[in-house]
């Protein structure tokens, strides 16, 4: 089986506060209240205001151990010794390499791939923590039974920048893909929904996905859900979904 999944953002302060791994609440009572009440992007924003308030910086009211075991611990529970991984781009970022190179030992996986993204610069020139991977590309695609080749990127297709963060068009046109007519496998926007700016995306973040690895399986499925919208191409037409994304 091979799963996906992107921005793991392993010892990062910020994304951690953001997902709720804090230590103004260190056990996610409050966080996980708000989140099934009101949420995502409502836990998001009190976490985030809670720590701004408190006068702690974003280190200081992150617990990134936490967070960087409930990672780790949500992909070695589905993710078998001999599945393959891909880790779409984000992968750690405000961290030492002893701690990001720990962090991708510690997943219960042979076969690591991984596609770069705005924030793995640097890391990129350390040699034994890219041996961690078996590839590791700018974009990169799989074949999918049912589905073709689908393409792998850290962001949404080229013409789809727009719709995520406001200086996106401008930094990461040139490492975008441009739209081909194939699915596509991305993250990098934090958005707490599945659904990409076309019927053709799919955003496989953890953020959207409840801190989980997506399977092929369900890959398929959701592809195959979105069929006739694909087919109709109406994406378009019918106007971009809403995103709803964390403001960082």
């Amino acid at each position: 089986m091979r799963y996906f999944t992107t921005d793991t953002h392993f010892g990062h302060p910020l994304v951690t506060v953001l997902r709720g791994f804090t230590t103004f609440d260190p056990s996610r009572s409050t966080y996980e209240e708000i989140l099934h009440t009101y949420g995502r992007k409502a836990a998001e924003d009190w976490a985030k205001k809670t720590a701004l308030d408190s006068g702690l910086t974003f280190r200081e009211a992150a617990d990134t151990d936490a967070h960087d075991r409930a990672v780790i611990d949500a992909i070695n529970a589905q993710v078998r010794p001999d599945d393959e991984l891909w880790i779409l781009g984000d992968i750690g970022f405000r961290t030492s390499l002893n701690h990001f190179k720990d962090c991708l030992r510690a997943l219960n996986c042979r076969h690591l791939h991984g596609v770069i993204g705005n924030h793995d610069d640097w890391w990129l020139e350390d040699k034994p923590a890219r041996n961690l991977f078996e590839t590791l590309e700018p974009n990169d695609a799989v074949d999918i039974d049912g589905l073709g080749t689908v393409n792998l990127s850290h962001f949404p297709y080229r013409e789809d920048l727009a719709y995520s963060w406001p200086d996106d068009v401008a930094k990461f046109s040139a490492k975008a893909l441009p739209f081909d007519g194939r699915m596509l496998l991305y993250g990098h926007t934090h958005q707490l929904s599945p659904d990409g700016a076309r019927p053709e995306a799919l955003n496989v973040g953890l953020d959207a996905w409840s801190l989980q690895p997506v399977s092929e399986s369900q890959v398929i499925a959701w592809f195959r859900e979105h069929a006739t919208a694909r087919d109709m191409g109406r994406a378009n037409a019918a106007g971009t979904p809403s995103l709803d994304m964390p403001t960082f």
